[in-house]
């Protein structure tokens, strides 16, 4: 079976539904995550968020949102 990739966008800062959608990505034999962008931006849990998407080494991208917080 060919190496599968996710890509996943948009969370601005809701880690739960973050949290749901790796759960999902892991149970798919994925072997790459990208992430487009427009992370943390937003009034939930950003902190949570980067540190979930940090923690697990995923390549990301700055999107237009996460520009104004950079």
């Amino acid at each position: 079976m060919p190496n599968r990739i996710a890509v996943i966008s948009d969370i601005h800062g809701n880690v739960w539904a973050l949290d749901a959608v790796l759960e999902d990505i892991s149970e798919r034999n994925v072997g790459c995550i990208v992430n487009l962008g427009d992370s943390v931006y937003g009034p939930l849990m950003p902190t949570e968020t980067a540190e979930m998407v940090l923690s697990r080494g995923i390549t990301s991208v700055r999107g237009n949102e996460d520009r104004l917080i950079v």
